[in-house]
Parts: C-alpha cells; sequence; structure tokens
C-alpha cells in the first residue's frame, strides 16, 4: 500500500507524457521560443544561456547551438524568417544571433538596467525592448 503523498509505481510520475531535452539549462529557465519556419526551440536560463534544439517529430530533441551572456539572460525572440534569434538579459545586452548562418552573437543595443522584454517587429524590421531602466527601445536591425 502507498503511503500518503508517494506514487506506488516506480516508473517516473508523467501524466502528460513530456519529454525532457538533451542537454537542459542548468539554472531556471526564464524564456521560450519556438521558430516560426522550423522544429526549433530556444530556451534562455539564469546560467546565462542561450541553448537551441531541434525538435524531433517524435518529441526527442537534438541540441544544436549555445550562446552566452555576461549575466542571466531574461528573454528571447525570433526574426519572422526564422534565421536569428535576438536576447537580452541581466548584462543589460541585446544580442542578435545569427543561428541559421552559424554566425557568432553580437551585441545591437544596450540599456542601463536589465532586459526584460525583447520583440521583433518584422513589418518594420525594428527590434524593441523594454527594460528594468524604464525605458523602451527601438532599433533598426536589416
Amino acid at each position: 500500500m502507498a503511503s500518503f503523498g508517494t506514487l506506488s509505481s516506480t516508473q517516473p510520475h508523467n501524466p502528460n507524457k513530456s519529454f525532457e531535452v538533451n542537454q537542459p539549462p542548468t539554472d531556471g529557465i526564464s524564456s521560450l521560443a519556438f521558430s516560426p519556419k522550423a522544429n526549433y526551440l530556444v530556451a534562455t536560463s539564469w546560467d546565462n544561456q542561450v541553448r537551441c534544439w531541434e525538435i524531433q517529430s517524435n518529441g526527442s530533441s537534438v541540441p544544436k547551438a549555445a550562446i552566452s551572456h555576461e549575466s542571466p539572460v531574461l528573454c528571447s525572440a525570433w526574426k519572422e524568417d526564422g534565421s536569428t534569434v535576438f536576447s537580452g538579459g541581466c548584462d543589460k545586452q541585446a544580442k542578435m544571433w545569427p543561428i541559421l548562418s552559424g554566425g557568432q552573437a553580437v551585441t545591437v543595443g544596450m540599456h542601463d538596467a536589465p532586459i526584460k522584454s525583447i520583440s521583433w517587429i518584422s513589418e518594420m524590421n525594428l527590434l524593441v525592448t523594454g527594460s528594468w531602466d524604464k525605458t523602451l527601445k527601438q532599433l533598426g536591425i536589416n
């Protein structure tokens, strides 16, 4: 007989039949974003990383790439063509990562406090960041 609060099975409790990504973040996840064009998932986390996985049709994941910020990363967004990921975080930097071309991430904007929100506006080729410095910034990106 199982005690209150314990499971009687030796199998892990997984009622939704969830999958875990391979090589997950080592600290708390702060944002998730799926590519608008492919089965790629990006996660930002408190371990200063932006990670990308390809999600397979069976639910498994294949780690593809990762970049670092100098501090925890709080937010991410994809460019509409699925070629580029934007991220922002506690290092006060907005980064652009041309993930499909295998390019290096570059800093495209700065704030005076951590960047909490980041959004790509495709109709205007505009990156917008929101920060704990109480400002919004617009960055024209080509």
